[in-house]
């Protein structure tokens, strides 16, 4: 009876193979369901960026730079240049003599190539 069994060369390959292949997983950050981007955000000050061929949009909590050039650059066909990140942490007021907080938001100034738009109705 032997407790330690001696495995042959091909067959640690094998089975190393196979590990591998259960760990492969989709998208960074599991956006493989849902997606990163929320809503265009309307603002005067947004509509202005316009003009410098930014534009920006409510993002998910967890989203990154990286997740969201992917998502706009795919969704919009267009090529991103740059991506700014900004959370929006809520105001604390007052309900009825209780302080409350609005939602966190986060957003992000996307910067397009020269020449490429994105239509926001």
């Amino acid at each position: 009876m032997a407790i330690f069994s001696k495995k042959t060369k091909e067959e640690v390959k094998t089975e190393t193979a196979v590990e591998t292949k259960k760990i492969a997983k989709g998208p960074v950050g599991g956006h493989a369901m849902r997606s990163v981007l929320s809503r265009p955000h309307a603002s005067e000050k947004a509509y202005g960026l316009h003009s410098n061929n930014t534009y920006v949009f409510y993002v998910s909590k967890d989203a990154n730079k990286t997740l969201v050039k992917e998502e706009v650059s795919r969704r919009y066909n267009v090529h991103v240049v740059r991506v700014n990140m900004l959370t929006d942490h809520g105001k604390v007021k007052h309900y009825r003599g209780r302080p409350t907080k609005a939602k966190v938001a986060k957003k992000a100034m996307v910067t397009l190539k020269k020449g490429d738009k994105i239509e926001i109705v």
